[in-house]
């Protein structure tokens, strides 16, 4: 067995402040993803055999510059397009930052306390896995959820990139984070440990090999040509009203030039404008761009119910049919602002247009050309359980966005990068349509297979194949892997509180 060596205080902080730094670099643009099992078994590494207290200081350093870095681009839309002052809008993304290095300061301290004093081991590795994950899911929906950064959201190219269809992200991160911390076990742990650790590797790359030979969806043999509109308007002219006939002007002159197209979708909110206000005006122009083309389109707009006066975060379809999904994950502060009583003051100092919307209702479909495809805007794809409520009537996914609000940030990388985990997890072809980027056609494998650049008015072209059939994580969710990880922890848990008994007699 190898003991770490003993290292001064700030040392071992400064290891901590580099490795989750540098995991966030495992994540696009850079998209180095050996560096998602390098960076957690480091921290895995320097917490055996410490308190818990001490355990989670090195957790929470590492959880600092995680997040810090990993999600510095909310400054971007706070203040460069919020308009909130330079102070509250650092403030802000402090207290982001400070919330979710909770989570990984959290799994070092429960772990501690549940090893207590172990050194590195096949328990003690498939623990911290354990542990990591179920903190993973738990940032998912706590607070209404932020489940962005997930070690699995790297594995889309990856020798792992199987287990998404699986047990989807979350079941990625564990099995990333069980290798991880296993081959810790190789150099730290007694050789007995060693050789246990290196048995236990061989089921998990044979796993590894099968899961990614099957094949869980069926293409159809119609194809289906698709036309995504980035008409690349800044968001400082976005919400202009004397820029309204602009927009609309360029969308139309940019669909008519791809009429050829089966499908042509418009980013998120691409009309700025409610339903009501446009229906008997510009909507008419569009659907003669439909009628001679013979194409449907899927637009974002947003919708208002007179009755209740409630303002919605829509997307409508116009051709064969004409169907309406209304956004249900609304982004806290962007769309609404939770605990109006308590957070309203924000509303003073941060300029969100239309940051008083209501959650939809009912399930994400929409049709086009006589299929059903799966909808989400913008945020919502983050959330792999409920882009899976579109199965399995859907036949390929849909996602638009407004990217603009990130700026040239990694926002818009890391967001892509989700959306192939989610085509992956579906088997099923994603279509993502942005304002300024990054549009893109994503296949069923996850892999891009066209897409634009950033800033740039561009028509991202492609064909599609709708697919059939059921990935078992399109069947049963996340549950299925938290069923898993929550029996290994009620386990791990049982053996504390049995040495803990024995202990006292």
């Amino acid at each position: 067995m190898i003991d770490m060596p003993a290292l001064p205080r700030p040392v071992v902080m400064l290891i901590m402040a580099l490795a989750g730094a540098l995991l966030v670099c495992g994540f696009a643009p850079f998209s180095w993803w050996g560096l998602t099992l390098v960076c957690p078994a480091i921290l895995y590494a320097f917490v055996l055999g410490r308190t818990g207290r001490d355990a989670f200081s090195l957790g929470y350093v590492f959880g600092l510059f995680y997040f810090g870095f990993g999600v510095s681009w909310t400054y971007n839309s706070i203040h460069e397009f919020g308009h909130a002052p330079v102070l509250l809008s650092a403030v802000l993304v402090a207290l982001l930052v400070l919330a979710l290095a909770l989570f990984p300061a959290l799994t070092a301290a429960l772990y501690s306390w549940l090893r207590c004093d172990r050194a590195a081991d096949p328990r003690g590795a498939l623990a911290f896995a354990t542990l990591w994950v179920l903190f993973e899911w738990v940032r998912g929906w706590i607070f209404t959820g932020f489940p962005w950064l997930l070690i699995g959201h790297a594995h889309h190219s990856s020798p792992l990139q199987g287990i998404l269809p699986l047990l989807g992200s979350l079941g990625a991160s564990w099995v990333a984070l069980l290798i991880s911390c296993l081959v810790t076990v190789l150099v730290l742990g007694s050789t007995r440990h060693r050789l246990i650790g290196a048995a236990s590797l061989v089921p998990i790359a044979a796993a590894l090999l099968l899961a990614g030979q099957v094949k869980w969806t069926t293409p159809q043999q119609e194809s289906l040509s698709v036309a995504l509109i980035q008409a690349n308007i800044p968001q400082e002219l976005k919400w202009d009203r004397a820029q309204k006939r602009h927009i609309l002007g360029k969308y139309l002159q940019l669909s008519e030039a791809h009429q050829d197209a089966d499908i042509i979708i418009w980013p998120e909110t691409a009309i700025p404008a409610y339903y009501a206000t446009v229906k008997d005006t510009f909507i008419p122009e569009l659907e003669k761009i439909a009628a001679a083309g013979d194409v449907d389109f899927l637009v974002g707009l947003f919708t208002h119910d007179p009755d209740s006066g409630r303002v919605y975060n829509s997307v409508m379809t116009l051709g064969e049919e004409q169907s309406f999904y209304a956004k249900r994950h609304l982004v806290p502060f962007g769309e609404y602002i939770p605990l109006r009583n308590i957070a309203s003051f924000l509303a003073d100092y941060i300029v969100l247009p239309m940051s008083d919307m209501s959650s939809g209702a009912g399930r994400p479909l929409v049709r086009l050309k006589g299929h059903f495809a799966g909808a989400s805007i913008c945020y919502e794809v983050v959330y792999g359980d409920e882009v899976i409520e579109a199965m399995p009537e859907a036949r390929f996914l849909i996602n638009v966005s407004n990217d603009a609000w990130f700026g040239d940030s990694l926002a818009p990388h890391q967001h892509l990068e989700i959306a192939r985990s989610r085509a992956i997890e579906t088997g099923r072809y994603l279509l993502r349509a942005t304002s300024t980027g990054i549009s893109a056609v994503i296949d069923p494998g996850g892999a891009i297979v066209k897409q634009s650049a950033q800033f740039r008015e561009e028509v991202v072209r492609a064909k599609i194949r709708p697919h059939t059939g059921l990935t078992p994580y399109s069947r049963w969710g996340d549950s299925a892997i938290i069923a898993i990880l929550s029996g290994i922890f009620l386990i791990i848990c049982l053996h504390r509180w049995y040495t803990l008994r024995s202990a006292k007699h």
